[in-house]
């Protein structure tokens, strides 16, 4: 699997089998976690099961059952923290969906009291990602929930603002924001909007809101999505951090 069919592939996985990790795509996580905090400054880290097989206890009303293994999303709090926490988490999301895994983002709806994580001076656990095996059949409950959610997503043409309907867009430009829409998202709201003033000028990321503080996650999880597309299409380039930053 490459990482287009990844970001294709992925859901937000709710369910998990008894089956643990091998230890050849643990390995793999802890490398790409070691690659990623190197390189961002972040604190992200891996933990496997417990005695009983699994990592973590997720909510019951979210989850039909408990994750193998799960990655601590671990920055300070600051906005362009937060928005590197979301564009290096998703990296590792997808990796671990080429290994054959299955994840989810996760900011709330866990257990602390049984959650392992090391904090730094300033530092706060924004996120976990479950990570495990999803079972062959969907289990009705998580359909339920991610029909529930998935209903409040927005449209792909809600998604990009420019001279022209997205239809009208440079065709990498769509295929970007194709694979934004694809992403995850805070209850899947989805804030970011791509900007640009004339079809041949550059791509702006800008919030429509922030209410929460999550919609800065949700930045750098699109601007991930994005950058991977547009390579993929053959337009090099990378992401300025920030609201409104500019794809160069």
């Amino acid at each position: 699997m490459d990482i287009i069919q990844a970001i294709e592939k992925r859901i937000s996985c709710r369910a998990f089998t008894e089956k643990s990790l091998d230890q050849g795509q643990f390995d793999a996580l802890v490398q790409e976690i070691e690659r990623i905090n190197a390189e961002s400054g972040l604190h992200f880290q891996l933990y496997g099961p417990r005695a009983d097989g699994t990592a973590i206890n997720m909510s019951a009303k979210m989850f039909a059952n408990n994750p193998p293994c799960y990655a601590a999303l671990v920055a300070r709090k600051d906005p362009l923290e937060e928005e590197k926490l979301g564009y290096y988490g998703e990296r590792l999301v997808l990796l671990a969906e080429m290994l054959g895994l299955s994840t989810c983002w996760v900011a709330s709806t866990y257990d602390q009291a049984t959650t392992r994580v090391e904090l730094g001076d300033g530092e706060a656990l924004h996120d976990v990602v479950p990570i495990g095996f999803a079972p062959e059949k969907i289990p009705l409950k998580q359909r339920t929930i991610r029909a529930s959610i998935r209903g409040r997503s927005k449209k792909l043409e809600d998604l990009y603002r420019g001279p022209v309907p997205l239809a009208g867009a440079p065709e990498w430009v769509q295929a970007c924001v194709d694979a934004v829409w694809k992403g995850p998202s805070a209850i899947n709201e989805q804030p970011v909007v791509f900007v640009q003033d004339d079809v041949d000028g550059p791509v702006r990321a800008e919030l429509v809101r922030v209410k929460t503080g999550m919609e800065y996650t949700d930045l750098g999880i699109a601007k991930y999505h994005f950058e991977v597309a547009a390579h993929e299409c053959g337009v090099p380039g990378s992401w300025q951090w920030g609201a409104g930053a500019a794809f160069q």
